[in-house]
């Protein structure tokens, strides 16, 4: 992830500032976006693992089955619960979230109110040649926070990604587990 210096875009014309923050924003929105669809995809998942665990319980209270059985259901049930704490835990979790506007004071604080020709002139040093206006500074600046936002979010984009993968591999690899410790408890009882 690469933070930004606060000075980044300050040489920036109008024109390149304008566009940079919509594609800035679209990009947000975009990352959003797939948050969203990568938590609408771990709470499918994880309606299908309470209802498989909860199934399997049923299953297993209802008969009185042989040991190797009650044994494969048992990991089972135990194995669902984990990937379900999982999901929970790494993927439906309420996370910090990166807001793509910002609030009126954040954007002009007073360091703004008292700009001065000599803050213009130490601007300028670094590249400034727009209007000298706060609205000029304060663009230039939000577009550093934008790319800085956008880097958090896909950090956080793929760490749930990461995670739901992982959730879904461990889901579809425990009936394997449960049917070789059955297998393996049948064949030695």
């Amino acid at each position: 992830m690469t933070n930004l210096p606060y000075d980044y875009f300050l040489s920036a014309d109008d024109k390149l500032v304008e566009f940079l923050e919509r594609q800035g924003e679209e990009c947000i929105k975009e990352i959003e976006q797939s948050n969203a669809i990568n938590r609408e995809n771990g709470y499918k998942l994880l309606g299908i693992l309470i209802v498989g665990i909860g199934s399997s319980f049923l299953l297993l209270t209802q008969n009185k089955q042989p040991y190797f059985m009650t044994l494969g259901l048992g990991v089972f049930i135990l194995y669902w619960a984990a990937c379900a704490i999982y999901v929970v835990s790494g993927v439906l979790s309420v996370q910090v979230r990166a807001l793509l506007n910002s609030a009126p004071a954040d954007l002009y604080p007073q360091l703004y109110k008292s700009f001065g020709p000599e803050h213009y002139d130490e601007l300028s040093g670094r590249g400034f040649n727009a209007d000298r206006t706060p609205i000029a500074v304060i663009r230039r600046v939000r577009l550093a926070n934008l790319h800085n936002t956008a880097e958090e979010l896909c950090v956080v984009n793929e760490r749930i990604r990461t995670r739901l993968d992982r959730a879904r591999i461990a889901t579809i690899l425990t009936p394997v587990c449960a049917l070789a410790i059955s297998t393996v408890s049948y064949l030695f009882s």
